[in-house]
């Protein structure tokens, strides 16, 4: 079984997490090439994807999913959604992975989701409206549609949606996390300012965070100073 990694998955949210955990204007425009082809380096392999290979892999997911998953009820909606994810990370990166592992993986990736945000409210005091999200999405929504990365158009192709419907649906906890971090990351910046190990990101501390509280019936991290 593989160790869960804690990544944003498609390419383009890829980027958008990299930037923000600089503290990096996360909404920054990704340049897609004019064949809209991602290209990903594997040591000495290239793998290029272009909108329709996304699409496929999405549609692929999906089936693969309603197969092995047919009964399954709680949060079914979320659970396919990370399947999804990491179906097309793990011909992104060449992985391994039975469909048994994704679904463990998917599932892993939920738990840790929802922590992820429920920490951020508990102990650091930032919630996020729904509002809030509407206009990030409103805004990616404009900016991508004339430049819209493969992995988007794509995606959004093979889950039958718009541009808009992608942003404001399927990948809404993408957007959701992008509101909470720009409002999470200048307290972190704070607490973590006067540490010596300056190459540790807040970003990761957070994780670290995050998982204690996991593996700690919901502990906050020791020696933190927040309530």
């Amino acid at each position: 079984m593989p160790q869960p990694r804690l990544l944003l998955l498609t390419a383009f949210s890829a980027l958008l997490f990299a930037a923000a955990c600089s503290g990096e204007d996360p909404s920054e425009p990704v340049n897609a090439d004019e064949d809209d082809t991602v290209e990903l380096i594997f040591g000495e392999q290239e793998v290029s994807f272009t909108a329709a290979h996304y699409a496929s892999m999405t549609e692929e997911a999906r089936d693969v999913f309603q197969d092995a998953a047919p009964l399954f009820t709680y949060e079914r909606e979320n659970l396919e959604k990370w399947f999804i994810r990491y179906y097309i990370q793990m011909h992104e990166y060449n992985e391994n992975w039975t469909t048994e592992d994704m679904l463990d993986l998917a599932r892993e990736r939920m738990r840790f989701e929802k922590e992820w945000r429920a920490y951020a409210e508990e102990y650091y005091g930032v919630e996020v409206s729904e509002e809030m999200i509407e206009e990030e999405a409103s805004y990616q929504i404009e900016l991508y549609e004339t430049n819209t990365p493969a992995s988007i158009r794509g995606m959004a192709d093979g889950l039958d949606m718009t541009l808009e419907e992608f942003f404001m649906e399927f990948d809404r906890d993408h957007v959701a996390r992008t509101v909470i971090w720009e409002e999470l990351y200048p307290v972190l910046q704070e607490k973590y300012a006067e540490e010596e190990d300056e190459t540790v990101s807040a970003a990761h501390r957070y994780s670290e965070e995050v998982l204690y509280s996991l593996e700690n019936n919901d502990s906050p991290f020791p020696d933190d100073p927040m309530p």
